[in-house]
């Protein structure tokens, strides 16, 4: 069915951020068109305005992530029951199609900072991509590249949970492609962040930036020609085997959080009182393969601390730093997480991952914020409408060799909706 509106109610539901009810086909899609303005509403692609005159476009999608987990520890008779909103999306977008530009405003409702995305893109040709805004660091390991809503298990794996916070930054990005879509290829990225992750400056307007920047970049090789590399699931169940192989590496020159994402969650000093917060280099190696279906996704991160001599805990008591002491304040370490799943043609998905971190300093420091811990997880995911309407059902445990009382698992039964 149809539904003829004129532009100026079109633009007044725009700005209500509202849409009337409509009668829609079995689709679930509506269409209207004009000379003047075109609009279509599809599951799990939001509203898209388009005016082909004006080579200009608006997009509006949603994301909602309820669910129910039930944990235990072992050392417990009893579990924890809980629900939960894991993140409630609202994002818009708007296209300058001729210019080849882009704006991006994403916000998460559920966030003691709402604010999650916030950028613009250019594209000149079809190889180059600059981004400025906040938006999620290409530097940081492969999962950490994945939208939310693309994700294979309800939550992201232990090695992205412990080394990595959102991954969004402020700052500029530049990515070019080179060699041939349908062949051998390569795309070099390269950022430079503020280090201080999202909200940068502060709660205040006269907030500064705390310590120097973050200077990163990663380099993707497609041996068997470009795909899509931006989710673990392979929908377009690729005929032939499809690969991307990354390493990367980011450099904070002045670190307040424990991975370097953070505004003051913590300050050292030098000799003179001022703050001297320590560098920190973190580095990560990864691949992706998807084959008809199949996918098999493994990462490797590594990360240590520099710029620490002389630093002192407390000004005021001149309080020196001890040599294994920073790990009680960033994550210092490695790890490694491996995962396999597999997509059926009627939808059903069925995914596993083990992941292991180990400390830097394990035999010298038990304070350390990073430990001993062995990660499984496995989930079984009914995609009934694609990413739009996914039901999940996922099952976690961590093993921390050191710490047996930690030991615990987590059942979580999460729905999806992307419109």
């Amino acid at each position: 069915m149809k539904l003829h509106l004129n532009l100026w109610t079109l633009t007044a539901a725009l700005v209500c951020f509202g849409i009337g009810t409509v009668a829609a086909q079995d689709d679930d899609e509506f269409a209207e068109s004009r000379s003047a303005v075109s609009a279509s509403l599809r599951n799990g692609n939001g509203l898209e305005v388009l005016f082909p005159s004006e080579q200009f476009s608006f997009s509006m999608t949603g994301l909602a992530q309820p669910g129910l987990a039930v944990s235990k520890l072992d050392v417990d008779t009893t579990g924890q029951l809980g629900t939960f909103i894991r993140r409630s999306y609202l994002t818009f977008k708007a296209e300058d199609l001729e210019r080849k530009i882009a704006y991006v405003v994403r916000a998460n409702f559920v966030a003691a900072s709402p604010l999650l995305d916030a950028y613009i893109d250019y594209l000149p040709g079809n190889r180059w991509q600059i981004r400025v805004g906040q938006f999620q660091n290409p530097t940081n390991n492969r999962e950490m590249q994945f939208y939310e809503g693309h994700l294979a298990m309800p939550q992201r794996s232990f090695l992205s949970r412990t080394f990595v916070e959102t991954g969004r930054e402020w700052g500029l990005s530049a990515s070019y492609l080179v060699g041939q879509e349908a062949g051998f290829s390569l795309r070099p990225t390269i950022a430079v962040t503020s280090g201080d992750g999202i909200n940068s400056f502060g709660a205040l307007s006269n907030d500064v930036d705390l310590g120097g920047l973050k200077v990163g970049g990663r380099l993707d090789v497609m041996p068997f020609g470009t795909f899509d590399a931006t989710s673990a699931s392979d929908f377009e169940r690729n005929a032939s085997i499809k690969a991307i192989l990354g390493i990367a590496t980011n450099y904070n020159m002045g670190a307040s959080g424990p991975v370097g994402e953070s505004h003051g969650a913590w300050f050292l000093y030098g000799a003179d009182g001022t703050p001297q917060l320590p560098n920190y280099l973190k580095n990560s190696v990864d691949v992706l393969v998807k084959w008809k279906g199949a996918s098999v996704m493994a990462e490797y991160v590594n990360a240590a601390a520099y710029n620490l001599q002389g630093s002192l805990t407390s000004a005021s008591l001149g309080t020196l730093l001890l040599p294994t002491e920073i790990s009680t304040y960033l994550v210092l370490g490695n790890a490694y997480n491996v995962q396999a799943g597999y997509l059926l043609e009627n939808g059903w998905q069925i995914d596993a991952r083990f992941g292991q971190t180990f400390p830097e300093f394990a035999t010298t420091n038990e304070a350390s914020i990073l430990q001993v811990v062995d990660a499984l997880g496995t989930c079984v995911t009914w995609h009934v409408n694609g990413q739009g309407l996914k039901l999940q059902a996922g099952l976690d445990y961590l093993n921390y060799p050191d710490a047996p009382a930690q030991n615990g698992w987590t059942s979580t039964v999460q729905a999806q909706i992307l419109f």
